[in-house]
């Protein structure tokens, strides 16, 4: 009957156990940061493009205060308020108030301002991944504060609308309602020629001439022309944030130079 003998293992000494040990525990470690290496500088790779979208928001920003800065209407609220004193002193011109009316009255533009990349940061966490806390209090500043406040602040022109349409009528302008039909772009301007209101014969006529009716009017329309004022005093402030705001990142994660 023949006898099985086990193998001799050889028994390792505790430098052996020690040195094996060692090995396996530096692998895991630096496996371990260089992973960390590698998903920070992930994350950094990302915030960086937020950040590139962010500066592509505020020009976008800066482009919209621009347009919207309400000056050219200003202009004519001033002198459609001349024109409103003449008459509430008896001196009625009935297609130059239409003309101010229905040109400037009661539009506003307002700007649309473009938060989507700021969102994008937020909600994927990498906001803490910004390290300069002067550039995150700048951030929360612009997008928490000023931009609240300039869309806190736009004109409201429900009471002069209802002002308006007390004193004038749409009876004779059939091809102004008609110019709405042919608008294409985001101005939401009728193609129509308002001098013509100037020329028309017999004057368009008015609902109402009476005083009190008109100084409501003219009281309506100035509150609206403060109004504008005050938005156009953040819009200011936006695109002046906006503009601090881009050399700012771009100096943080060095944009300009790629």
């Amino acid at each position: 009957m023949d006898v099985h003998h086990h193998p001799v293992v050889e028994k390792k000494n505790f430098k052996e156990y020690f040195l094996e040990f060692l090995m396996i525990f530096l692998a895991v470690t630096l496996g371990f940061f260089a992973e960390n290496i590698r998903e920070y500088v992930s994350d950094k790779t990302k915030v960086k493009e937020y950040m590139k979208e962010i500066t592509s928001n505020l020009h976008y920003d800066i482009i919209r205060c621009n347009r919207n800065q309400n000056v050219v209407g200003l202009a004519g609220l001033d002198s459609f308020r001349v024109s409103l004193k003449k008459a509430m002193d008896g001196q009625v011109e009935n297609n130059l108030l239409y003309y101010f009316n229905f040109l400037y009255g009661n539009h506003r533009n307002h700007a649309v301002f473009n938060t989507s990349a700021i969102a994008e940061l937020k909600n994927s966490g990498y906001l803490r991944m910004v390290k300069n806390k002067k550039l995150v209090e700048e951030l929360s500043d612009y997008y928490e504060r000023k931009i609240v406040a300039a869309n806190g602040n736009l004109p409201d022109n429900t009471n002069v609308l209802k002002s308006e349409s007390d004193v004038f009528s749409l009876r004779n302008l059939d091809q102004y309602v008609s110019s709405f039909d042919s608008i294409q772009d985001s101005t939401y301007r009728p193609k129509f020629d308002f001098s013509t209101m100037l020329k028309t014969d017999p004057p368009l006529a008015l609902l109402d001439t009476d005083k009190k009716q008109l100084e409501k009017l003219y009281n309506e329309e100035t509150q609206f022309e403060l109004n504008i004022k005050k938005y156009n005093f953040w819009l200011r402030v936006c695109k002046e944030g906006a503009i601090r705001l881009i050399t700012d990142i771009n100096t943080e994660y060095h944009l300009e130079e790629e």
